[in-house]
């Protein structure tokens, strides 16, 4: 080991080039921990077709210390004072019985002289024994208590430079103390490329899937700009709605990647501007009037009631001939989200296709449809995820490109290899 620096209990070391983990490198990992699972837990075979059964590992009764004292130093105390008291007192009473047989002592003073002395000598060997043991062993578990904080906070750049002067145990168990935070460390820097790269392609995904919507759009308006047919041209703009709704909801998850939820003002204010841009024109009069209170929303569950707003709205341009006042109102009440709309009327028998898709809407949300206050008005009200409280390692300090998507998929992680 290198020779520590004036002073210093725990140096720091500059990190090397940890590397950038392959898939291959992460499928060998992923094997050898199946592997080393598998000894402990399933069934050996000795060639084929000899299975020998579960290894069980032989079990260690846990020490529990002596009756209610947990402490090392304390026990190893009381342990060192029994096993020296019984000669302690046995010698002092070897030396006053020789002293009576040998002379008669003059006063008491030379009595108690001649059978402290063994209790002197016995109280020294229990604080030579208990000097013994804080240095050679409780000093350096102290030492090494101190480290694996270190390591747990994240400080994989620290070494135990000291243990060069620990007994041989102690610097074996150092270590493997220090083995293990490298390999800690060699799986942080792979989760957080392989987090990395999972965004990279996640951006992509969510691009190209914005390209394909906007290019189907393009094709269907066109499609319904050159179509005489009414019914054609209907049923056109009712696709179109409903893409825009799906290409609003994607929208949203592209440019909030770190985020979980989205704001409803902005979501919702979205969907009116591009509803009113594609539906209020030529010979339909559309007016939207939205009441939307501030608040965040869960990424999908905010995509999907866009969907269910969208086809509410179509509902009612069906249902309504001429102009439209369409109301949408979005509130929050008591850990759940309420979506409201009017006008809401019965769905055509001779089209349920959106009286269909509004259940399944209420459906995936897991919300409940019900009247609402006011005239031919109709309420979905969708239950909100609890908050979940924060992980552990959501405290550990944030470096560049470590957000706090990093913190849920490692949390994840752990939750799964724990399991």
């Amino acid at each position: 080991m290198a020779q520590p620096g004036p002073g210093s209990v725990l140096e720091p070391r500059p990190l090397g080039d940890v590397g950038y983990p392959t898939e291959s490198a992460l499928s060998r990992a992923r094997e050898d921990d199946e592997a080393g699972l598998a000894k402990t837990g399933s069934s050996v075979t000795d060639g084929p077709g000899r299975g020998r059964g579960p290894q069980r590992l032989p079990h260690h009764r846990a020490w529990s210390g002596i009756g209610p004292v947990r402490s090392l130093r304390a026990t190893l105390l009381i342990m060192t004072t029994l096993a020296i008291a019984p000669m302690m007192v046995f010698a002092s009473s070897m030396a006053v019985l020789r002293a009576s047989e040998t002379e008669r002592l003059a006063s008491a003073a030379a009595w108690l002289t001649v059978s402290a002395l063994p209790l002197i000598v016995g109280v020294a060997a229990i604080l030579v024994m208990t000097l013994s043991w804080e240095a050679l062993v409780l000093n350096w578990l102290t030492y090494l208590e101190r480290l694996s904080r270190a390591y747990a906070r994240g400080r994989y750049s620290l070494r135990p430079r000291r243990l060069q002067h620990a007994p041989a145990e102690f610097q074996a168990l150092g270590q493997a103390v220090e083995e293990m935070a490298a390999s800690v460390q060699h799986r942080d820097q792979a989760l957080r490329e392989a987090l990395d790269e999972q965004t990279i392609l996640l951006r992509e995904v969510h691009h190209r899937v914005k390209n394909n919507l906007q290019i189907v759009g393009s094709m269907l308006s066109l499609q319904a700009q050159r179509t005489e047919d009414p019914a054609a041209r209907e049923a056109l703009l009712d696709a179109l709605v409903r893409i825009d709704a799906i290409a609003l909801g994607q929208r949203f998850m592209q440019a909030q990647e770190e985020e979980v939820q989205v704001s409803s003002v902005e979501l919702f204010e979205a969907f009116v501007h591009q509803s009113v841009a594609r539906l209020g024109v030529g010979r339909r009069s559309l007016d939207i009037d939205a009441d939307i209170e501030p608040g965040l929303i869960p990424q999908e569950t905010g995509a999907r009631l866009a969907l269910l707003a969208a086809e509410a709205l179509l509902q009612a341009c069906h249902a309504v001939t001429g102009p439209l006042a369409f109301h949408l109102t979005v509130r929050f009440e008591a850990g759940a989200v309420v979506l409201a709309w009017s006008p809401a009327p019965e769905p055509d028998p001779d089209a349920r296709a959106s009286n269909d898709l509004i259940h399944g809407y209420v459906r995936q949300l897991r919300a409940r449809l019900e009247p609402a206050p006011g005239p031919d008005t109709l309420q979905a009200r969708t239950p909100l995820p609890q908050p979940r409280p924060a992980a552990a390692n959501d405290t550990a300090p944030v470096t560049s490109g470590q957000g706090s998507k990093f913190f849920r998929i490692l949390d994840r992680t752990q939750r799964g290899v724990a399991s």
